[in-house]
């Protein structure tokens, strides 16, 4: 049936010997199928056994390939067997497929296609395409050269005007050079100059260098003698004053003794008065009255009393309207009776109990009433009672607090007093005096600080007596050493005023050198500036020169390369036209043979039933001439039609195997059955017959079950789920 795959076995031949197929080799494999994919093709030729094997295994879809013959492998790789099946069978892939493949639209196409689309056809399958395809490219080549050497024609320079520009410009290099060297000789010689005044003001300035140094170490000198003398002044004054020092320190004794008793006296003094003074800072204060916390708590309890009084009312006056509501409830059921139903309690008649009835509930309503009024008139009175007691239990509140507070401020004021005083009591008891003695005491504790005073003073000269004392010696040695510094430095000082005034030294002539100096090195910066921009000027003349001449080299390149484009070109079109020549001479050749060999397996297969059949060279179009006439394929039944397309397409097979010089006896026709009756698949099998003599195996694909009854062999293919199929040999 279609779509079993009938075609993808013959097409696995292709596949096999070659590993061409019409789609990508990580689709070969059955769909959903990763285990390895192979193919084996058993064949007989020239007296051999060949067997070639590929194989598409892993993820990556790995493709290996190998041959045998009779039982041997001799080639092993996807390349190496390709090139070993070529050598074998004397073609390619593409002469294989022309020449053993026949498909129906091929045949139809013979027949029925524009005479454009037939000779395209017939030239792929005989391989003159890729003639007419060289020929293109080498006509397309030639007019590009062509168009190319037409456009650099236009832009190539003048060669005569670029030389005369590279000799201009070199001659212009060399001048801009001459130039430059004589600025640098002059920038040179400035530099020489400038050196020259250089080497003079160093050697001034050096003497300046010599002449500040010893004015340096003139002045520290100078400074040194004069703090040498001055210490030797004072030191012969500290000297002097040594001498009645021992004398004072006498006279200072007696007061030193009197501050030590003025200080142990001073020291009962002042606690005396200090406890006096804090004990006057305090201020005098009224013994405010006791708190009242007993008066306090009896008002606070009537408070409470009359709060828990107000909350029972207030208990008592809900039962109260509790009551009052119940009682209204029963009123209103008791209105809705009458002395002619019967009680909704007990169930009997009321009859003369009705009226008692509702007595009794007027009774109970009144007496709810009542209650209720009584209490609520009691409720009003203890809550006067309790807001009241309430308001005097709060200020009797803030009143304690307050007198709590004035009476703990009192009780601190208080003790301070009694500290106070306690105080200065122990005071006056170790200095041994009376409270009345306060004024004398203040008189006496002036006295003693001023004798304190004195003391401490005379006690502090003492010391500086003392330690100056002990110093007499050592201030005589110093006094010695600074009179004997004194006098080098002056030795010093004289000596270094000596070499100042031989040095000679004149700031003048320092200055007029600087200034000399200043306008050399200007000068000579100013020349090697000129020198730079000189040599700068040349340089770029040079590279001036150097680019035109870089452009005449350029342009003569262009004009040999021009030339050789020329030439080119000239080769390229003799090359179309040879192509040319050659595709029509292969065409010419090919036409008539074409026509012999179809017009022979013509014959053979209608019995020489009519003259013979022609094709046109050119345009390969059919005709059957019949009684001395040539007539088109529209004349004609479709099996005539059919039997002169299959012998055009054999003969192209049997010339692409001449051409490429092998010897393949296998014709595969695919679906050449579908459109044809059955009186045509009649004659297409009798035409199948006769070129056994021609081919040595015949493969018809073919969807007619009818044509395999009557076939020597046949290969049933099955379709299965799964867009599946297996093929199995029906018979012989």
């Amino acid at each position: 049936p279609n779509g079993a795959g009938k075609s993808v076995l013959v097409e696995a031949i292709l596949w096999t010997l070659w590993g061409r197929t019409r789609t990508t080799k990580d689709e070969v494999r059955t769909s959903g199928v990763n285990a390895d994919c192979v193919t084996e093709i058993e064949f007989e030729h020239e007296g051999h056994l060949y067997l070639v094997r590929r194989t598409i295994s892993g993820i990556n879809h790995h493709v290996r390939a190998e041959a045998h013959a009779d039982g041997l492998q001799i080639a092993e790789g996807v390349k190496d067997t390709a090139r070993y099946v070529h050598s074998i069978l004397g073609m390619d892939d593409l002469a294989f497929r022309a020449s053993v493949f026949a498909e129906q639209k091929q045949l139809a196409a013979f027949s029925q296609q524009t005479p454009s689309e037939r000779r395209r056809l017939v030239q792929q399958l005989l391989g003159i395409t890729p003639l007419e395809g060289a020929r293109d490219r080498a006509r397309k080549d030639a007019r590009a050269a062509e168009e190319q050497h037409a456009k650099l024609r236009q832009v190539l320079p003048d060669l005569v005007a670029l030389r005369v520009t590279v000799d201009d410009a070199g001659a212009e290099a060399d001048a801009r050079d001459a130039d430059a060297k004589s600025e640098e000789t002059a920038a040179t010689a400035a530099r020489q100059q400038a050196t020259g005044i250089t080497a003079a003001f160093d050697a001034l300035d050096q003497v300046r260098q010599r002449h500040d140094v010893l004015m340096s170490e003139g002045k520290g000198a100078r400074g040194e003698h004069d703090e040498l003398v001055s210490r030797v002044s004072t030191l012969e004054h500290e000297l002097a004053e040594l001498s009645g020092a021992s004398a004072r320190l006498a006279e200072l004794g007696p007061v030193v003794a009197q501050g030590t008793v003025a200080r142990t006296r001073l020291d009962l003094v002042e606690p005396v008065l200090a406890s006096a003074a804090a004990a006057a800072a305090l201020p005098a204060v009224t013994v405010p009255p006791e708190p009242d916390e007993d008066g306090a708590e009896v008002v606070r309890l009537e408070a409470e009393q009359a709060g828990a009084a107000l909350a029972g009312i207030d208990g008592r006056v809900a039962g109260a309207r509790a009551a009052l509501d119940a009682a209204r409830g029963a009123v209103a059921r008791a209105g809705e009776l009458s002395g002619s139903e019967d009680c909704p309690l007990c169930g009997q008649a009321l009859g003369d109990a009705f009226e008692q009835v509702q007595s009794h509930r007027a009774t109970e309503l009144a007496s709810a009433e009542s209650t209720l009024a009584g209490l609520e008139r009691e409720r009003k009175q203890l809550e006067k009672v309790a807001k009241a007691t309430a308001a005097v239990a709060a200020g009797a509140r803030r009143a304690l607090k307050a007198a709590q507070e004035a009476w703990a401020a009192y009780q601190r004021v208080a003790d301070r007093r009694a500290s106070a005083v306690e105080a200065f009591e122990k005071a006056l008891a170790a200095l041994g005096a009376d409270p009345g003695d306060v004024p004398k005491i203040t008189a006496e504790r002036d006295e003693l600080r001023a004798i304190a005073a004195a003391a401490e003073a005379a006690a502090n000269e003492c010391r500086r007596l003392e330690g100056r004392l002990d110093r007499s010696d050592a201030l005589a040695g110093q006094l010695a050493d600074s009179r004997r510094r004194a006098a080098e430095v002056a030795e010093r000082l004289a000596s270094l005023r000596t070499q100042i005034k031989q040095l000679g030294f004149d700031p003048d002539a320092l200055d007029a050198a600087r200034q000399a100096r200043d306008t050399a090195l200007e000068a000579a910066e100013t020349t090697d500036r000129v020198a730079r921009q000189a040599r700068l000027v040349a340089e770029r003349s040079r590279m001036h020169a150097e680019a035109q001449l870089k452009r005449l080299a350029e342009a003569e390149e262009q004009h040999a390369l021009i030339t050789d484009l020329a030439e080119d070109a000239r080769h390229m079109g003799r090359l179309a036209e040879l192509l040319n020549a050659f595709r029509n001479a292969v065409v010419a050749t090919v036409g008539p043979r074409l026509a012999a060999h179809a017009a022979d397996l013509f014959g053979e297969l209608t019995d020489q039933e009519y003259d013979r059949l022609e094709v046109d060279p050119e345009t390969y179009e059919l005709q059957i001439r019949d009684a001395g006439s040539a007539y088109g394929m529209a004349r004609f039944s479709g099996s005539e039609t059919d039997l002169a397309n299959l012998a055009l397409r054999v003969a192209i097979s049997e010339h692409v195997r001449f051409q490429s010089g092998g010897a393949v006896g296998l014709l595969v026709l695919d679906e050449v059955f579908g459109p044809l009756d059955d009186e045509r698949k009649e004659r297409m099998l009798v035409a199948l017959e006769r070129l056994k003599g021609r081919f040595r195996q015949i493969l018809v694909v073919t969807h007619a079950s009818e044509i395999k009854e009557q076939l020597p062999n046949a290969i049933q293919v099955v379709k299965l789920p799964g867009r599946r199929a297996t093929a199995r040999v029906v018979g012989t």
